[in-house]
Order: structure tokens, then C-alpha cells, then sequence
């Protein structure tokens, strides 16, 4: 009898196991915790097969869209920013770009979004002003700058594919007679780095650039907004729009310069594999 016990106890667990998806049952995965971000992360592993959402759930996909989870999966959602240090308590994250070039793992990467997703077409970056400052030449000559082909080859060759470029516009550069300043927020990475390369293509222009970094993404649309500085590039459009909708703030886009694409970073695991189908 306890032999036949032991028998049926061996077959409800391979049963159970089977229907979990096998050995990779149980696997964490890292996700940004923000509503935008959160999404985006949750369709790209649905396009490795790892889960499957609710039909129509699209980028503003939740945890509670996901249908069917066949490895049994936990989704741990974190903070953006600090899914690169968290990477030794989990088995995977999906990962910004920025997020993953500041943290100096972009060559790590496992998969990433395919460059003509509709993610990777609608989060591209926006460099900012506040409504009404649109057609200021400094903000015009900066655009035309980032969007020249000299920089965006720069970044297309400098970021190992975590940021991408959206492609050279042959913009004009206004005419400037005398010097005038330019103070622009942007976080540390990669959108200070851009901003520090085209410095000096702006000054021949008559444009000083001044850089003002922020670790975080409430202070550049804060301090846009009272004036503090005349543009920022951190961002991109569907967190514009959500951050003025919340919060009241005027602030727009006048240029998309890049796109990051998302990506599966390893942890504790190392290769994706483990969700062979």
C-alpha cells in the first residue's frame, strides 16, 4: 500500500510539474514597477513565449493581464532604476535602456525589443520645453543638432544597441548672432552623455549648452516647468503625457532623438533557455 502511495504521490507531482512547464517553474523576473514601463516589459517577454497576456491588454498590459503563465513565472515589479542592482536576488529583468547603460551592463544583454516594435517606435525620447518655447532658435539649433547624422551615427555606434537612434533629419540651424545659453535637465545616462557630445557643435553655433543631471523623473519636468532650466531630454512621450496630465504641468515635445530598447538582463540565470518550449 505505501509503495502504491509513493507511486501515485511521484505522478501527481511529474503531472503537476508538467502542467507548470517543467524545471523553470518558479523563475523571477524583474520588471519597472511605473504603469508605462511596467507594460511594455510585460509584452516583450509575452514575444518570448514566456507568458501570455489578455487579448487587447497592449502596453498598458498589468499583471492581472497575464492569461496564461506556463512556466510559472514570478513577476517582481521594482523600481526602474533599481532593477540593475537587484539583478543578484532575481533570475532575469527587463531593463531600460538608460537604466542598463548607466548601470554599465548594456553588453549583457539577452534579448531586446525588435527595432520596429510598436514599444520601441512609441517610447522614443523627446527633448522638452515648456508650451510656448517651442520655436526659441537655442532649442531649434539644439534639435537640428541631435538630429543631424553626426550624431545620431555617435549614438548609434557608442551604446552596443541599448540605445538606438530614430534616425538623421537634415534640420536647419538657425542663424544666431550673439552667444545665448541653452540649460538643459537630462538623466546621467545616456541623454547627459549625448547632450555632452553635441556641447561643442552647439558653441560654434553660438549656443553654450549648460547640462543639468537628475537621478530622477519628477525633478527635470518640475524644474522645466518654474523655469529652472529652458528644455529636457530624460523622457519619453507616453510619460509626458501622463506626467502633465497629473500634474497640471505645460510642457512639450519638439524632437523624438532616440529610442532604448527594453531588455532581458540575466541574474541568478544566465540564459533563456530555461523556457525552452
Amino acid at each position: 500500500m505505501k509503495k502504491l502511495l509513493s507511486l501515485a504521490l511521484v505522478l501527481v507531482l511529474a503531472l503537476s510539474l508538467a502542467a507548470c512547464g517543467g524545471s523553470s517553474a518558479g523563475y523571477k523576473i524583474g520588471i519597472p514597477n511605473d504603469a508605462t514601463n511596467g507594460g511594455r516589459a510585460l509584452m516583450l517577454l509575452q514575444d518570448l513565449g514566456i507568458l501570455t497576456l489578455t487579448e487587447g491588454a497592449g502596453l498598458s498590459a498589468t499583471e492581472n493581464d497575464i492569461a496564461e503563465n506556463p512556466y510559472n513565472v514570478e513577476i517582481v515589479p521594482l523600481e526602474a532604476a533599481n532593477l540593475p542592482i537587484s539583478l543578484p536576488d532575481l533570475d532575469f529583468a527587463v531593463i531600460n535602456g538608460n537604466y542598463a547603460s548607466g548601470a554599465g551592463i548594456g553588453d549583457k544583454v539577452l534579448v531586446t525589443e525588435d527595432a520596429e516594435s510598436v514599444a520601441a517606435q512609441t517610447y522614443g525620447n523627446v527633448l522638452c520645453v515648456k508650451e510656448g518655447n517651442e520655436n526659441d532658435p537655442a532649442v531649434q539649433a539644439l534639435l537640428a543638432v541631435l538630429m543631424s547624422e553626426e550624431v545620431q551615427n555617435w549614438i548609434a555606434d557608442s551604446y552596443n544597441g541599448v540605445v538606438m537612434p530614430m534616425g538623421a533629419q537634415d534640420l536647419e540651424i538657425p542663424e544666431i548672432a550673439e552667444p545665448v545659453s541653452l540649460n538643459v535637465g537630462a538623466s546621467p545616462s545616456p541623454h547627459a552623455e549625448i547632450l555632452e557630445y553635441v556641447k561643442p557643435i552647439l558653441a560654434e553655433h553660438n549656443v553654450e549648452l549648460t547640462i543639468t543631471e537628475f537621478d530622477d523623473y519628477v525633478m527635470p519636468n518640475t524644474s522645466l516647468e518654474d523655469g529652472s532650466i529652458d528644455a529636457n531630454y530624460f523622457q519619453h512621450q507616453p510619460y509626458l503625457d501622463n506626467f502633465n496630465a497629473e500634474n497640471g504641468t505645460h510642457i512639450v515635445s519638439v524632437g523624438t532623438i532616440h529610442y532604448e530598447p527594453m531588455g532581458v538582463y540575466p541574474g541568478k540565470s544566465d540564459s533563456l533557455d530555461v523556457f525552452s518550449k
